[in-house]
């Protein structure tokens, strides 16, 4: 395995960047891929069936926010204690995070089964009458997701600790596994190929529930055998929760949980705010959404990149090379996201025209997706260097402007555009471009000063 934390000159460092960044680049990308398709398999029953999906979506996603920090955390010991040359406490920190992913889990699934429908039409006050089939559709979509992350939670944590050791690769393997089932399984369940049932927006959350069961599998098979540098002995996998490690997990991790709650949170209101303007705007919306994700994966990947080979420099005691390898990954994101942003301007119409046929939905994700793709390039900068403070530790200031822009920023501004001078769904994509030029500078500011590289989150951590 590539030894990051030796003195490198700036090609070195770009490469071992590369190394890291190009297989969770290409992971999320498959990832989004599928999402892509679902939204297109889902598109062909109509603009309630998407609306649907996007709105159960958009919950799951404010849950699985509020279990970012042990995700976030773990990833950000492993990185610090590999870099230290303690390997032994990194798979204690696996099978923790493991144990208490498995069981936040269990509990997510049990509250959204209760609440599910309840939820879902609270998301659907600002309309004149709630769409029947959003209400029912989406709330058992949204049920059996639910379930899914079962599966999904413990996989993600699998993958964090990998990626805290710079394993990019099989983290990568698991998820194809995962997306390749889960389009699979959605393609026999939505349209009833063969002897499946046609079940049309439900088959597409079994198709998830069955996609992540596949890539759990995958996951615990990799972490049993022990062949990446973390090994998770089985005899082990019912002890009793280490309260140590998990506090040192969740002092990194709360406040990036936070963080994730309150961008997925604002995705909630927003998205209410959105279905004011009719079923129509929704879909649009979530068309929008779905293929920014595609162009987001150069920023997110090298923020990966950036979290790991930060904490692995600063648990080794390397705070001038944390701060070079932050600044070449954010190089690096800039330029990808710079030029995928030309070629998605160029192929918007085409895109669209992939999720649906209605001609105001269309119309309408055209319009959105090339007022946002002028912004995306700053977002890289956001997002990469959100990345390395985390794996700084110093996930507290990263949690300050995500508040900041989502709940201030943007909302005074889609309020503003959207509301009083009726620029309709286009408002609120000029609102979030406003957002992201204020949050790029600010952590931008941040990291510029320095004070991140002083997190130490090894001082309370018990060794060996």
């Amino acid at each position: 395995m590539t030894d990051y934390i030796v003195e490198s000159d700036s090609r070195q460092m770009r490469k071992n960047i590369l190394l890291l960044a190009w297989p969770a680049i290409l992971r999320l990308f498959l990832q989004s891929v599928v999402g892509v398709v679902d939204v297109i398999m889902v598109g062909k029953i109509g603009p309630s069936a998407i609306a649907s999906v996007d709105m159960g979506n958009r919950l799951v996603m404010v849950l699985i926010g509020t279990l970012m920090s042990l995700t976030i955390g773990a990833t950000t010991l492993v990185a610090h204690h590999v870099g230290a040359g303690n390997r032994e406490e990194a798979n204690r920190i696996l099978q923790q995070s493991l144990t208490s992913g498995f069981i936040s889990a269990v509990i997510m699934a049990l509250l959204g089964a209760i609440f599910s429908r309840s939820l879902l039409k609270l998301m659907m006050i600002l309309m004149e009458e709630a769409d029947p089939f959003i209400l029912h559709e989406g709330s058992i979509y949204l049920r059996i997701v639910l379930i899914s992350m079962i599966f999904g939670l413990p996989t993600m944590v699998i993958n964090a600790t990998l990626q805290g050791i710079g394993d990019m690769k099989t983290p990568l393997f698991v998820m194809l596994i995962t997306n390749v089932s889960n389009v699979v399984f959605n393609y026999l369940l939505i349209f009833g190929i063969g002897f499946f049932p046609k079940m049309g927006v439900i088959g597409a959350a079994l198709g998830t529930l069955l996609g992540r069961l596949a890539g759990f599998t995958t996951g615990l098979l990799v972490i049993l055998k022990g062949k990446t540098g973390l090994k998770l002995n089985w005899r082990h996998i019912t002890d009793k929760i280490d309260w140590e490690i998990i506090r040192n997990i969740l002092k990194i991790g709360i406040p990036a949980a936070i963080e994730q709650f309150v961008r997925q949170g604002s995705q909630i209101v927003y998205t209410t705010l959105v279905a004011g303007l009719g079923t129509a705007a929704v879909a649009a919306n979530a068309i929008t959404m779905n293929i920014n994700t595609l162009s987001f994966m150069p920023g997110f990947g090298f923020g990966m990149a950036a979290t790991t080979l930060v904490g692995q420099c600063l648990g080794a005691k390397k705070e001038k090379l944390a701060h070079r390898y932050a600044k070449q990954s954010t190089y690096l994101a800039f330029g990808l996201m710079a030029f995928a942003s030309v070629v998605l301007y160029i192929i918007t119409h085409p895109m669209t025209a992939l999720y649906t046929d209605d001609q105001e939905v269309a119309s309408l994700a055209v319009s959105t997706l090339r007022i946002f793709i002028l912004y995306q390039p700053l977002f890289s900068i956001f997002m990469v260097l959100a990345g390395a403070l985390r794996g700084a530790g110093d996930t507290k200031w990263v949690m300050y402007y995500t508040m900041i822009g989502n709940w201030g920023i943007r909302l005074l501004f889609s309020v503003l555009f959207v509301f009083y001078f009726d620029m309709g769904l286009n408002g609120f994509w000029i609102a979030m471009g406003v957002d992201i030029v204020i949050r790029a500078s600010l952590i931008t500011k941040r990291f510029i000063s320095g004070k991140w590289k002083k997190a130490n989150v090894l001082r309370t951590q018990t060794v060996g």
